[in-house]
């Protein structure tokens, strides 16, 4: 049998050329969207989804097929939030290590301005609820409500089936039925 008979050829009618950075252009909202769900502090988010930008650009191999183009971005943005959540917390406890050695004094360690913010808007209760889900029923409430998106999309975008969309939105939503029911 012919090897070259069992590959495709590059450029095959089903695939085009994609334009990173348009493509990633059309992604940017909901990508914000899922990594400000998962940290605490706007500015961060916005660094986190540039450093998403960043990756995807630089990564040798990236998808061909423009479908699989938002499951490949939203891994990346999780694995970008994961680094992130390491790196602050290396950064807490170094200055939590400054100050208990005396290197530094305890009121040098202030909360960044963003996460002030966002603690100081909590009065609300919705927010407040939101805030105190699991990250990852916040990200498809946030994905379903404030994006609008349906449950294909989001299927679509996560990398999941439909069915595991209606089951973590219904559980989301129980979730945020019983956080708004807790006394604040």
């Amino acid at each position: 049998m012919n090897v070259a008979a069992l590959t495709l050829p590059m450029e095959s009618s089903n695939w085009t050329e994609i334009d990173w950075p348009k493509a990633l252009q059309e992604h940017r909202r909901w990508l914000a969207t899922v990594i400000q769900s998962r940290l605490s502090d706007r500015q961060a988010a916005e660094d986190v989804l540039q450093e998403v930008a960043l990756a995807a650009i630089v990564q040798q191999s990236r998808p061909t097929d423009p479908a699989k183009i938002a499951p490949w971005l939203y891994r990346i943005a999780l694995r970008k939030v994961i680094n992130h959540h390491r790196s602050t917390g290396r950064r807490k406890r170094l200055m939590e290590r400054a100050v208990a050695l005396g290197q530094l004094q305890s009121d040098c360690v202030e909360i960044p301005p963003g996460e002030w913010l966002l603690k100081s808007e909590t009065s609300n209760g919705v927010n407040s609820a939101m805030e105190r889900l699991d990250p990852q029923d916040r990200q498809i409430l946030l994905l379903k409500y404030t994006e609008g998106w349906g449950y294909q999309e989001l299927a679509d975008h996560l990398g999941i089936s439909i069915k595991t969309v209606e089951y973590r939105l219904l559980k989301a939503r129980k979730s945020l039925r019983a956080k708004l029911s807790e006394p604040s």
